[in-house]
């Protein structure tokens, strides 16, 4: 990825954004082929891995930021950061895949969410 801070490498942003969001994906898709295994290794359903492991790695980058902004004296901005990171997960991260799910022609014009046992693996 281009460091676009330096002078004259400004004119690279928008392939150093592109690339930021291709390894993020990379990652994320690392992070969750390595939790499935360490789950089914350990016996554990996917369920409670997707509900623990996973929403605590997505979870710990904001609490980060926000630790850091806090010590700057920034209070009011650490806990705007944190509710609005939730806020925009539940406005634009949940409504988007399904939308784009729905406007895709397969036929199908319902989103079904499967809940079968949750309750039973979360307790």
């Amino acid at each position: 990825v281009p460091d676009v801070t330096i002078p004259g490498k400004e004119k690279y942003c928008y392939i150093a954004f592109i690339l930021s969001i291709l390894w993020v994906g990379v990652y994320s898709f690392i992070m969750v082929f390595a939790v499935e295994i360490v789950g089914a290794t350990l016996k554990i359903p996917s369920v409670v891995m997707g509900l623990t492991f996973i929403a605590a790695g997505t979870s710990i980058p904001d609490l980060l930021s926000s630790v850091i902004v806090a010590r700057k004296g920034n209070g009011d901005m650490a806990i705007s950061s944190s509710i609005g990171s939730n806020i925009f997960d539940l406005l634009v991260g949940l409504p988007i895949p399904w939308l784009a799910f729905t406007l895709w022609p397969n036929g199908k014009k319902i989103v079904t969410i499967g809940d079968d046992g949750i309750w039973i693996d979360i307790v």
